[in-house]
């Protein structure tokens, strides 16, 4: 007997064990994210806001895969930095290594949930860092870390409501994009 056949039966009694107590079922929508590793889920937030705003017409857009500095995105020059996690044990979403820096002016919290994404935009001037985890300051990692329960955070379906978040929060107006656009 190959010894393939025998893990593939003993994957899926441990899948069917998982299934049974877990809110991460293996036909969970987004199940995938759950076997990527910490950076790659990273950079699973990152492409998706890529391909959500490459869509966008008369925006600038830039976008630089990995770790490069201080934001992940870059919106007609408002620069954002992308973090993304998925629901733990607790029903939280943990979010770390956020910086407090002058160099970027946004952060993006997308959490992955086995079924929904949920999504919090957060100008970095407005947060109250000393209201968070500074994890450098106690020797536990670098930067901040601040969590969010699903109720602290925006579901998001489509397309249109990912974008209409960020352009309210950043105060662009879509219609004087366009307008501007006509009257040239």
């Amino acid at each position: 007997m190959d010894i393939l056949e025998i893990a593939n039966a003993v994957f899926s009694e441990i899948e069917r064990e998982v299934n049974a107590t877990s809110k991460w079922k293996s036909t969970s929508k987004y199940a995938r994210i759950r076997h990527l590793q910490i950076d790659k889920r990273g950079s699973f937030g990152e492409r998706l806001l890529r391909d959500i705003f490459s869509k966008e017409r008369n925006i600038s857009l830039a976008y630089q895969d990995g770790d490069q500095g201080d934001w992940d995105i870059k919106i007609n020059d408002i620069k954002v930095e992308v973090k993304t996690s998925s629901l733990d044990v607790n029903d939280k979403f943990q979010n770390e290594h956020i910086k407090d820096t002058p160099n970027c002016d946004f952060i993006c919290f997308i959490g992955v949930a086995p079924d929904n994404l949920y999504m919090r935009l957060e100008k970095i001037s407005e947060i109250d860092f000393s209201k968070l985890h500074n994890r450098g300051e106690r020797g536990t990692g670098a930067g901040y870390k601040w969590d969010f329960k699903k109720e602290q955070m925006i579901e998001v379906k489509t397309r249109e409501e990912v974008v209409a978040l960020f352009y309210t929060k950043m105060g662009i107006d879509k219609k004087s994009i366009k307008k501007n656009l006509k009257s040239k």
